[in-house]
C-alpha cells in the first residue's frame, strides 16, 4: 500500500514505508539532502512536514526518496500508519 502525495512544483509522489520518523517514497523528481518538503496528502488533504536524506535515481525514471518525517502530529500519525497499514509504521 501507499500514500499519493503532491510535492512542491507540480511534483508528485508515492509514500511507501515508514519506519518510526523515517520514510521511503517514490518521487517524479529528486530533491537535494537537507530538503524541507511540504507534501500534501491527496485524499485527505493533509500536509506533512518532510526532511529528505537522499534521493536516488531508479531504472523507470522516478526517484526513490528517503528522509524523515518532522513534526508530524498524532492525527497525521493514524492517517499514515492506516494507509501504509501497521506492520510498514513502526
Amino acid at each position: 500500500m501507499s500514500l499519493r502525495l503532491t510535492l512542491p512544483a507540480g511534483a508528485t509522489a508515492e509514500l511507501d514505508r515508514v519506519e518510526g520518523e523515517r520514510f521511503w517514497m517514490r518521487a517524479s523528481r529528486a530533491y537535494a539532502p537537507g530538503t524541507p518538503l511540504k507534501a500534501v496528502v491527496e485524499e485527505a488533504a493533509e500536509v506533512l512536514d518532510l526532511k529528505v536524506a537522499r534521493s536516488v535515481r531508479r531504472d523507470d525514471g522516478m526517484f526513490t526518496v528517503d528522509g524523515r518525517l518532522v513534526n508530524l502530529t498524532r492525527p497525521q500519525r493514524a492517517l499514515v500508519e492506516e494507509s501504509l497499514g501497521a506492520a510498514s509504521s513502526a
